[in-house]
């Protein structure tokens, strides 16, 4: 039970790291977009670089995505995706999928096997960027009626400190 409360936790400060205010969304928003644009179009040739932008980022916020959607979920917040995506073991299974099918194509990749900029442009820039959107608006879901309603718990804690 404990290790179950620390797992959730350490997700919940990675989501709010990665999307949990407008400004930390913007922040890798732009520096996954640089970085996969200089990455893709040969600014700078790093396996590393090439791992870390196109599959461990990506990996990591798949991660997220899938499973803040399956703690919402739990709290009955009627979301957006399928039923069989918001518990066990579908939500599980999608992650397993997006990793593997990440992995196959990075190993690829990586090894030199294939390697046009079209594919490193998808996996560096839109396939991340496009995760860490749906992570964003997942923490934001469901959407405030107007604009002036705080649009996370952090926003709201930050509201109430202003007050």
């Amino acid at each position: 039970m404990e290790s179950q409360k620390t797992s959730t936790s350490i997700l919940i400060k990675l989501v709010d790291a990665s999307a949990g205010s407008y400004n930390q969304y913007q922040i890798a928003f732009w520096a996954q977009l640089v970085l996969g644009f200089l990455y893709s179009f040969g600014f700078f040739d790093s396996r590393i670089a090439g791992f870390v932008l196109g599959f461990f980022m990506p990996s990591l916020w798949v991660i997220l995505t899938y499973r803040y959607a399956f703690l919402k979920a739990k709290e009955n917040v009627q979301l957006p995706f399928p039923d069989w995506m918001q518990k066990n073991p579908g939500n599980t299974l999608v992650i397993v999928i997006d990793i593997a099918f990440l992995a196959m194509i990075w190993t690829i990749i990586l090894t030199g096997l294939y390697e046009p900029r079209w594919i490193k442009v998808i996996f560096t820039m839109i396939f991340p960027i496009l995760t860490l959107s749906m992570l964003r608006n997942l923490v934001i879901y469901p959407f405030p009626k107007n604009d002036d309603a705080p649009q996370t718990e952090q926003d709201r804690k930050n509201s109430n400190e202003s007050d």
